[in-house]
């Protein structure tokens, strides 16, 4: 093996593309299969309106970190520059930080629809000699080599939905949440061990125009009502979306959710969406769009002590680590390791078991601890299914004067946003010192920071308020009927 190995990449949604991106950039020749039938799009308001039944939460809310930004600028600063020439802008990930300091130039995230991205990317990636990208191909399984001498099998290449098989040096699964890669190893042997927590969520997300103005755009907003999380995050050409998050099992707050009328007027009277419908004439771009599985998901491909169990295959994105997409961090961790296996390959361009270690070893660096932090938070915060519930109810939570303190105080702020925006893990923000002081003050003292009062609606009284408007229709039949909750919930729109 050598550079200029062929990899075939199986998945054309952000895994993928970065991946074949990545790689191709590296010397590689790659072949991207995406079973979608995606004909060519000019523009990206085509793409817009161009449906994926393979990517159901590409018409989802989505957040773009500073991380992406960061290694769009380090590895793919033409891309960066192409995305921002699409309409497409970076706003601060964080305000009332003080004094400058070294690094905040990195706190700024990109405001742009998960479309217009993909659209992007795909541009780039047909752009790059030696690439070819291939339409309508749907995978059906891997093609392998059993191991010797007790060694793990090898990948070849990939069995296509038509009987066909097309080998490679290598291949990349970036099929999503539902990709069906623990069955294809399974085929040959090889039981891939997965941890799985529910994150009790399901979205219903709806997209909307403002009239051109130019004036600053909308401030992202989120909040958690206590039976209601949801985001309002603006979009690339005067687009924004809304996403409220609610129970799988809260089926009569759903029916009425999925009624668009009724989507707008609980907008207009939860504390946040609320602001962007008394200052801006927002009209209507699409349905209701409803999507479950939202789960946390880490599936392992090595064994108890680092050896990988496959060589050959590599999964990246939500093929490999899924997080509750209402953190917004799938698409950034996407990209972040479909350049670590990049460098996996530079680094080991003739050892197959080392490359896999090392890839899976910078993995569990980079990307694991958003796992555990993912289901850390979901724990902190569950929805109640109590009617009249608020979520300043209750004794003050140290969590919560956590944030609120990090409103004033800069050490707090600046530290947040960085772990919100995967500049640093977990670990990493535990180890500040100024950083952890800080917290210490707050945590022994959290009424010195009371949460306001939540001036929203309870529960009861927004299902009541929505009760007189229009007639509510479970579309759970509807085009968005095969990512209805299934499972509890599964990664999708983050």
């Amino acid at each position: 093996m050598s550079a200029g190995e062929h990899i075939v990449i199986v998945g054309g949604g952000i895994g993928g593309l970065a991946s074949a991106l990545a790689l191709s950039r590296a010397g590689h020749r790659v072949t991207l299969l995406e079973r979608d039938h995606l004909a060519p799009t000019a523009t990206v308001e085509e793409a817009f309106a161009t449906e994926r039944p393979g990517a159901p939460q590409a018409h989802h809310t989505h957040a773009f970190l500073a991380r992406t930004v960061v290694i769009l600028r380090q590895r793919f600063p033409d891309v960066l520059e192409r995305v921002l020439a699409t309409g497409s802008t970076t706003l601060p990930a964080a305000r009332n930080l003080g004094d400058p300091q070294p690094g905040d130039e990195d706190l700024v995230f990109l405001v742009v629809r998960r479309t217009t991205y993909e659209w992007t990317l795909r541009q780039a990636v047909l752009a790059e000699p030696g690439t070819s990208v291939r339409a309508g191909a749907g995978v059906a399984g891997l093609t392998f080599v059993a191991g010797t001498d007790g060694g793990p099998p090898t990948v070849t290449g990939v069995r296509l939905d038509d009987g066909t098989t097309l080998g490679a040096d290598a291949v990349v699964v970036a099929t999503g949440r539902r990709s069906n890669l623990p069955e294809w190893l399974g085929e040959m042997g090889v039981d891939v061990a997965e941890r799985v927590h529910e994150s009790r969520l399901m979205y219903l997300t709806r997209w909307y125009r403002r009239p051109p103005s130019g004036q600053p755009l909308p401030e992202s907003r989120g909040m958690d009502a206590g039976f209601v999380k949801y985001l309002a995050v603006p979009g690339d050409n005067d687009t924004l979306s809304i996403t409220l998050a609610i129970r799988p099992d809260d089926s009569e707050l759903r029916r009425a959710l999925l009624d668009p009328d009724r989507f707008d007027e609980a907008c207009r009277r939860l504390p946040g969406p609320d602001r962007f419908f008394a200052e801006i004439d927002l009209q209507p771009a699409g349905p209701v769009r409803p999507m479950g599985g939202l789960i946390n998901r880490l599936r392992t491909f090595t064994d108890d002590a680092g050896a990988p169990l496959v060589l050959g295959a590599h999964a990246v994105g939500d093929a490999h680590t899924c997080t509750n997409p209402i953190y917004g961090r799938g698409c950034s961790l996407a990209l972040a390791q479909a350049t670590l296996l990049a460098d996996a390959f530079a680094a080991f361009p003739d050892d197959r078991l080392a490359r896999s270690a090392g890839f899976e070893a910078a993995s569990a660096r980079e990307i694991v601890p958003w796992f555990h932090a993912s289901v850390d938070m979901d724990r902190m915060a569950p929805l109640s299914s109590d009617l009249d519930a608020r979520p300043s109810d209750g004794p003050p939570s140290p969590i919560a004067a956590l944030f609120v303190a990090a409103e004033s105080e800069p050490i707090l702020g600046r530290g947040l946003a960085k772990l919100f925006n995967l500049l640093v893990t977990p670990t990493q923000l535990a180890a500040d010192a100024a950083f952890t002081a800080k917290s210490m003050e707050v945590f022994a003292n959290p009424a010195a920071w009371p949460v306001p009062k939540h001036p929203g609606p309870t529960r009861r009284e927004l299902l009541a308020a929505l009760a007189g408007i229009g007639q509510p229709t479970d579309h759970s039949t509807d085009h968005s009927s095969h990512h209805q909750p299934t499972e509890l919930e599964s990664e999708g729109a983050a």
